[in-house]
């Protein structure tokens, strides 16, 4: 077969799988991970391509069963970086990589924490563009694995800690200029409505909160921001639309001010952030 038949085969495939953009996007990354074709390759290139058959078949059998193709391949892009991945780690997304762009731009130095890093996207990227000193903890000791093989990877100086930011305070740490968080945000009941890529293979640990408490990372997250920061230290959060007011109440009572609501690429109350 040659590239743009290999293309086609994998985007008619996906065709009730996914929508036809998605399904487009999934057959050239494809391409381009596995086979090392960019979109000019798959258009121009005419010749047969010599390509193991089998691991085509069992990558288009997940990829048909919902699987997200970050998982299949192990890695995802972000901010012009390619991380690895596992089971426990959230697949890169572009709103994340608002947040971290927000932060670069606000800040040039001093000493940032990450609260349940996971793949370490966060701080890596902050500390390989800028000369801000960063950290990263999580509960998980297997995405702590992957952010520091990633790290190493990506020649980035950040250090990572496993803590239950639940169960346990940030005594370890020095005073920090900066605390970011993307933390569990999505509500069970919000579990029916959401793709079956996301819930039946990305991390529940990474992504749920209870109904009835759902802002319980973001309180926890900024009483401790609240003692650990410096004076005039930042606190950033990445948010459930749904809770921007009430998230940025509970920084207000925590003591933080100038605190803003910022929406994301799509119009919706994706970050909010507060100086201490």
């Amino acid at each position: 077969m040659t590239a743009k038949e290999i293309h086609q085969l994998i985007y008619t495939s996906l065709e009730t799988v996914y929508d036809e953009n998605e399904a487009n996007s999934i057959a050239y990354l494809w391409l381009e991970k596995r086979l090392q074709l960019s979109r000019t390759d798959v258009i121009l290139q005419k010749e047969a391509i010599d390509f193991n058959k089998e691991l085509f078949q069992q990558d288009l059998k997940r990829l048909q069963k919902h699987e997200p193709i970050q998982y299949i391949i192990g890695e995802g892009d972000f901010y012009g970086r390619v991380f690895q991945l596992n089971k426990d780690t959230l697949i890169p997304r572009s709103e994340t990589e608002e947040l971290v762009h927000l932060i670069l731009q606000e800040n040039k130095s001093g000493q940032l924490l990450d609260i349940g890093t996971g793949s370490g996207c966060i701080p890596i990227t902050i500390g390989l563009e800028s000369d801000i000193i960063t950290f990263g903890i999580d509960v998980s000791a297997s995405a702590l694995t992957k952010a520091k093989e990633n790290a190493h990877s990506l020649n980035s100086t950040t250090k990572f800690q496993l803590l239950d930011i639940l169960e346990q305070d940030l005594s370890s740490f020095d005073p920090l200029d900066i605390i970011v968080s993307n933390p569990p945000y999505v509500t069970y009941k919000e579990k029916e409505v959401m793709d079956k890529n996301v819930v039946e293979f990305e991390p529940e640990l990474a992504l749920y909160v209870e109904d009835d408490n759902p802002l319980i990372f973001y309180r926890r997250i900024s009483m401790l921001a609240s003692q650990k920061l410096t004076e005039r230290g930042k606190l950033y959060f990445e948010i459930n639309e749904q809770f921007g007011q009430e998230t940025a109440d509970l920084m207000k009572k925590d003591g933080f001010k100038n605190i803003e609501i910022i929406k994301d690429f799509q119009g919706k109350d994706r970050i909010v952030k507060g100086i201490l």
